[in-house]
């Protein structure tokens, strides 16, 4: 995992690295109590963790505290931020 002094920003995976690990050393435990289904932006620079009810609000509001930090997207207790996929009709009637 990235280490803040070899975290490299151009990283992608880096970047995620820090950012779970981040998450899972400070807000994992507490989060997981009380905020479900809520997103929380931590900022893997200085770790501070911004929570919203949208992935909208999370971000807008880390960015008002630390307008220069760079964050990671979580949406508590779930493995993505986003999840995707399709439903199949099934043909028979």
């Amino acid at each position: 995992m990235a280490v803040l002094s070899q975290l490299n920003l151009n990283n992608p995976q880096d970047i995620s690295d820090a950012g779970e690990r981040i998450y899972n050393e400070q807000y994992k435990a507490e989060y997981e109590q009380g905020h479900l289904h809520e997103f929380l932006a931590i900022d893997v620079l200085g770790g501070s963790a911004t929570l919203g009810t949208t992935s909208t609000e999370a971000l807008n509001k880390a960015l008002e505290a630390h307008p220069e930090g760079f964050f990671h997207l979580i949406r508590v207790g779930h493995a993505a931020a986003f999840e995707h996929g399709f439903g199949r009709r099934s043909s028979k009637p």
